[in-house]
């Protein structure tokens, strides 16, 4: 196992995100001015504070939609929706933070939301009407969420420091709900 330090490790993430600066800004500025999004797929972006954000959205399929509000440096936001009326909405304050998210299927939601740093949420959610709520508040906070079926509900609450959650949910219609405080 390779051991590496942690400034040489914000050294070479500084020293890779630095170039996207200028472009995520004119990339802001573009999605601003308006965009190519096709048919009723909907992305809200705000840079406005931040200076290496970064965001991937891929959508495909009828009224999808996203709304990122990233502030702090280097949060990382990535999204994959495909189905119809799927919905995400992030909000990430602080330095490091990150979404992955898949959802497939229809009427798939997820709210999501950090305040802190170095926290990550990853969520997959594959069938029909799964919904997600997930809030973190603190410092090297993760979730690992994956939904497959239907009509699953998953509410998250995490406020602390290294708190740590997994959930599967499989088959029809379950609802977990977590909260965790440190």
């Amino acid at each position: 196992m390779k051991a590496t330090t942690r400034s040489a490790v914000h050294s070479f993430t500084l020293a890779l995100a630095l170039p996207l600066v200028a472009l995520s800004s004119a990339w802001g500025g573009d999605l601003d001015s308006g965009s190519e999004l096709a048919g009723g797929s909907e992305l809200d972006f705000n840079s406005v504070i931040s200076v290496a954000n970064l965001a991937v959205a891929h959508q495909e399929g009828n009224l999808n939609d996203v709304n990122a509000r990233q502030y702090g440096l280097l949060n990382y936001l990535s999204a994959l929706q495909d189905g119809q009326k799927n919905r995400l909405s992030v909000t990430q304050a602080g330095n490091e933070n990150a979404v992955i998210s898949r959802q497939k299927g229809e009427d798939n939601i997820a709210a999501l939301l950090q305040a802190g740093y170095e926290n990550q949420i990853r969520l997959n959610q594959i069938g029909f009407a799964n919904e997600a709520g997930i809030s973190q508040f603190g410092i090297q906070n993760s979730v690992l969420v994956n939904q497959l079926g239907v009509y699953h509900n998953v509410n998250i609450y995490q406020s602390g420091n290294g708190l740590h959650t997994a959930v599967t949910q499989k088959g029809t219609a379950i609802t977990t709900t977590v909260n965790q405080y440190n």
